[in-house]
């Protein structure tokens, strides 16, 4: 083998300056696209699982009152960001920078900032409607009066700028 032809082969085996920065250009592209997105996701899985977190202390708190035969009141503090269902002793916190809403019968509100929903032992409830919102998000979590069934609506994301 020649000096030549050992010139080439060495030059063939690695990658130019040019194509590292060029790779690293991209992988740069695609990180800062791909990290908001990501963040957003793992807000939208938190707010879904406080939502879901909610709904489910309603059902344990309408289960309470058909077992028990009588009123039990889920209870929730919207400007502390807490909530507690009939019979549980643990209060539970929402995520951080998470807004809430109570929308309930006026015989239910506790003061200005706290208020309950009632379920009654043939499973009907006060009704009424938890709403939680956070970076443009919003989902609410509904009650059923006659009912007192218990459903959770996600609002879609409105893009930014509109």
């Amino acid at each position: 083998m020649t000096s030549t032809s050992r010139a080439v082969d060495s030059r063939m085996g690695g990658f130019t300056l040019l194509e590292l920065v060029a790779a690293l250009a991209i992988a740069a592209v695609l990180f800062a696209v791909l990290l908001p997105t990501g963040s957003r996701q793992r807000q939208h899985a938190e707010l879904a699982n406080a939502a879901r977190g909610i709904a489910d202390a309603l059902k344990s708190t309408r289960t309470q009152a058909i077992m028990a035969g009588q009123p039990a009141a889920f209870t929730i503090d919207v400007q502390r960001a807490l909530y507690r269902a009939a019979g549980k002793a643990a209060v539970q916190p929402l995520p951080h920078d998470t807004q809430v809403a109570l929308y309930t019968a006026r015989s239910e509100e506790r003061g200005q900032t706290t208020g309950d929903i009632r379920f009654f032992p043939d499973g009907s409830s006060t009704g009424g409607a938890v709403t939680l919102g956070r970076s443009g998000e919003r989902i609410d979590v509904l009650v059923d009066w006659m009912t007192g069934g218990v459903s959770v609506h996600e609002q879609p994301v409105s893009p930014p700028g509109r």
